[in-house]
């Protein structure tokens, strides 16, 4: 399983972003003086690291987090899924969306052509 420490340091991380203390913590849910404190060098609990890394290194707001796409994130973060091969997957299938538009328009001149010789026969 994939070490999911956060590699950073959140104050670097903040200034690098030009964020203050308010906009970036905020962000995990830290009010801007528990964000001063971690920043001080206080031992910052695992929870907010994850959020912080969630957030900062993966670049998932969280109030994009949802119920129905949080089995997906999940999966993704501990290197079970890989977002490279998600992509791989999408673009097939766009190619199929497509492919199978372009044969329903041919199906439909078809059928059309197919209605006009009839009519002709009948007519």
């Amino acid at each position: 399983m994939p070490n999911k420490e956060v590699e950073f340091d959140p104050r670097a991380m903040r200034r690098g972003l030009d964020l203050n203390q308010q906009e970036f913590w905020s962000a995990v849910g830290v009010t801007q003086s528990g964000g001063s404190r971690y920043e001080q060098d206080r031992r910052i609990p695992r929870p907010v690291m994850e959020l912080l890394r969630l957030r900062y290194q993966l670049g998932i707001r969280l109030e994009d987090i949802t119920a129905q796409n949080a089995s997906m994130i999940r999966a993704i973060t501990e290197g079970h899924l890989d977002t490279g091969t998600l992509k791989k997957q999408l673009e097939k299938i766009q190619r199929v969306i497509q492919s199978s538009q372009q044969l329903a328009s041919s199906a439909s001149e078809l059928s059309a052509a197919a209605e006009a010789v009839l009519e002709e026969r009948v007519g």
